[in-house]
């Protein structure tokens, strides 16, 4: 892995698992990853083509899916509102081809 040496943060991820009638969200038990993390303010183009500004970037192993609720570096899944959905999620490859890690925008 490229970026293997530079993940020494870590952020909770917690899977959708499914949408009520209502409209309500049941999320997973949050599952504890590693990553790397920076505040940086960009333009982009979201998943459902709207175009949003991210505040910050993290660079992970893991696939986060724009449903899902990502919990950064120095917050905790007990503090709900500190929970975000990602703007997008995009993979990354290595000289070989396969996937090597993950940018998510949030």
């Amino acid at each position: 892995m490229l970026m293997g040496h530079a993940l020494r943060q870590t952020f909770f991820l917690e899977r959708l698992v499914r949408t009520n009638a209502r409209g309500e969200h049941e999320y997973a038990e949050p599952e504890l990853h590693a990553c790397r993390y920076e505040g940086a303010t960009k333009r982009l183009v979201t998943a459902d083509g709207s175009e949003r500004v991210s505040e910050s970037i993290m660079w992970c192993r893991v696939e986060v899916k724009a449903e899902d609720r990502v919990y950064p570096p120095g917050t905790s899944p007990d503090d709900y509102n500190a929970g975000r959905e990602p703007l997008r999620c995009s993979p990354r490859h290595a000289l070989s081809g396969a996937v090597d890690h993950y940018e998510v925008y949030l």
